[in-house]
């Protein structure tokens, strides 16, 4: 009875850690893609800044 309880049980937790594996793994494609696309936001604020600032520069 021990020896076929230990193989399902051992079973179950490599599942779990494949399972946690793969959670982390697409958190951090979440992070990674959510991080870029900050600083795509970041980068077309400030080149629209740019843009404002040679115009309002070019009325003067």
């Amino acid at each position: 009875m021990t020896l076929d309880t230990a193989p399902s049980h051992h079973f179950s937790a490599s599942w779990l850690q494949s399972v946690s594996h793969a959670l982390r793994g697409a958190a951090g494609v979440v992070v990674t893609t959510a991080a870029f696309f900050v600083a795509v936001a970041v980068l077309v604020v400030a080149q629209i800044v740019v843009v404002a600032t040679r115009a309002a520069v070019d009325l003067t």
